[in-house]
């Protein structure tokens, strides 16, 4: 092994931010309460009844019924299908507000009118006339689940051919019955015609508050700088804060606080690591979006959570991008290749996503060598694997990688070896000579992402707000993400809401911050930059250099380069 080089600065910056980004999970700070800087007053309400409203969210079965009026799904029952003629589909895909609004105001479209589904609508004492002629009276609990079920209104008619009938529990159209008499009265919180409040939760003690103090000026400092620009339709960015805990549940008890207390719209920027699971779970069982996480965990469940939108990949889809690489790389479908990794939720959840989408791309699935912190093998290791042929290792652990780089060149064994950079030993460059084109890394974003324009953006609002020139790579996320949020906002309209603002991001396509690989979100996807950079390693200089560029972590045609 010959004497480590120092990093080009450029990609030197890249491996200081995953470093970071990897040490994120073993943040700690002590829980507390909100920090007096967010405790700014909130506007009066309008009348006694908007505070009232305020005051008075959602229960769980109204959210229930919410989910199943919103999106034709229920959170904790079976799937709901609709039936059109003779035709079964997912209620997903004809859910009521699709035709009735998102209010139950109704709607009239291509000559055929969806009534209201209000509860004081459907429940007037004097009935109803339809436009055909078709009359009956007022609905109840019973007869309106008769008509959405059977088809038939409470007079005994049939109901308008384009109206679905529906598959559902007992239990289920309760739920929806509860939502459909709060559905006038469902506002999202904190957003009046003169602003809209956005949280933020990140860490202030401990090793990582100076980044949590990072992500939080940067934040203050671009919603900050809209506001001087008027804002969005007129209305201001206020921005609350609250703090990480030291354990998931406290973190998860901060971002409840942001909700229930200061009424926030939507999250951003939150320094979610190492509580992952925690914070999907409350935004998703309380509506909240929530844009910019600041983790490596990007796949807490299947379908990822709708409300949770991640800029940059995190070990999941990186691996998947090292995946469709190395079958780039090796030819023969028959090749052998093989994953070693130290036990650990991050290092497994890669080696999953890597053994799918080798079996996806049509190869054969990896070996694994799985071992315990400091109990790593790496002689019997290399010589196990170059006894069964690996071509290709995918290494995920804590800087073991070096020691089986050496041990692999004692036995002349020079596989290609593929690493994420958030997890790689600053040492891998000083490998031998002989890995010559053979060590690959993924990276997230690469300073070739950041344009001239958007540099001169992040250092105005440096300028303008005293912003530290430390942490440049957790501002330069945060303003990102902050953009993102803004951009999705705009697009929602001046009719804003959480699920308007959901639809406006899955609709981002090649969405440009100028700081990040362009992001595009979708129904079934929530990583906005849905890849990784790979980069290779000049072992004969001990520097990173570009390699394969951008590589896409989307299923690979089996067979096919």
């Amino acid at each position: 092994m010959k004497a480590r080089r120092i990093l080009p600065h450029a990609f030197a910056s890249i491996a200081a931010v995953c470093a970071l980004a990897f040490s994120l999970p073993f943040a700690g700070a002590a829980a507390r309460h909100l920090t007096e800087s967010a405790r700014r007053p909130q506007p009066p309400p309008r009348s006694h009844a908007a505070r009232q409203q305020r005051l008075s969210p959602l229960t769980e079965q109204e959210r229930r019924g919410k989910s199943i009026y919103t999106h034709g799904e229920s959170p904790d029952g079976p799937e709901v299908t609709a039936v059109l003629g003779e035709i079964d589909v997912p209620a997903t895909t004809l859910s009521c507000s699709g035709c009735h609004g998102p209010r139950g105001e109704g709607r009239t479209e291509g000559g055929v009118t969806a009534g209201a589904l209000t509860w004081s609508h459907l429940t007037k004492s004097y009935g109803h006339t339809h436009p055909t002629g078709r009359k009956h009276g007022p609905f109840n609990e019973s007869s309106f689940a008769l008509s959405i079920m059977s088809g038939i209104d409470p007079a005994g008619n049939q109901l308008f051919v384009a109206m679905p009938r529906y598959r559902m529990t007992a239990a289920q159209v309760t739920d929806l019955v509860a939502y459909l008499k709060r559905i006038e009265d469902d506002r999202d919180p904190s957003l009046t015609e003169t602003s809209i409040t956005v949280g933020i939760i990140t860490p202030e003690r401990g090793p990582f508050a100076d980044t949590g103090a990072a992500l939080r000026a940067m934040t203050a400092a671009y919603f900050a700088d809209l506001n001087k620009r008027g804002g969005l339709y007129n209305r201001r960015i206020e921005l609350k804060v609250a703090e990480t805990g030291e354990r998931p549940p406290d973190t998860a008890a901060g971002l409840e606080r942001l909700i229930d207390e200061d009424q926030v719209f939507a999250l951003v920027n939150a320094f979610t690591a190492g509580a992952d699971r925690e914070a999907v779970a409350v935004v998703s069982r309380r509506g909240v979006p929530l844009v910019g996480a600041q983790t490596l965990l990007t796949q807490t469940g299947t379908p990822p959570d709708r409300h949770v939108f991640f800029l940059l990949p995190g070990v999941e889809v990186q691996s998947r991008a090292l995946a469709n690489f190395a079958a780039r790389r090796l030819p023969d479908k028959e090749a052998a290749t093989a994953i070693i990794y130290q036990r650990g939720e991050l290092a497994e959840t890669a080696a999953r996503a890597f053994s799918e989408q080798m079996r996806r791309a049509g190869r054969s699935a990896p070996a694994v060598v799985a071992y315990e912190r400091g109990k790593f093998d790496a002689a019997a290791t290399a010589a196990e694997l170059k006894r069964a042929g690996s071509q290709a290792v995918l290494f995920i652990g804590g800087g073991e990688e070096t020691k089986f780089l050496a041990e692999a060149e004692k036995l002349r064994w020079f596989p290609h070896v593929l690493l994420l950079g958030v997890m790689a030993s600053r040492e891998v460059p000083a490998a031998s000579t002989d890995f010559k084109d053979k060590i690959f890394l993924s990276f997230p974003t690469v300073p070739a992402d950041i344009t001239p324009e958007a540099m001169s953006l992040y250092r105005a609002l440096a300028r303008e707000y005293s912003l530290t020139d430390k942490h440049v790579a957790a501002q330069l996320s945060a303003l990102a993400a902050a953009q993102a949020l803004a951009e999705g906002l705009k697009r929602a309209g001046q009719n804003l809401s959480r699920e308007r603002l959901i639809m406006a991001l899955e609709g981002l396509y090649e969405f440009k911050t100028g700081l990040a690989p362009p992001l595009t979100f979708g129904p079934n996807r929530r990583v906005g930059a849905h890849g990784a950079h790979v980069i290779a390693v000049d072992v004969e200089r001990g520097e990173y250099v570009p390699s394969a560029g951008w590589v896409s972590a989307e299923a690979e045609v089996a067979g096919k380069p």
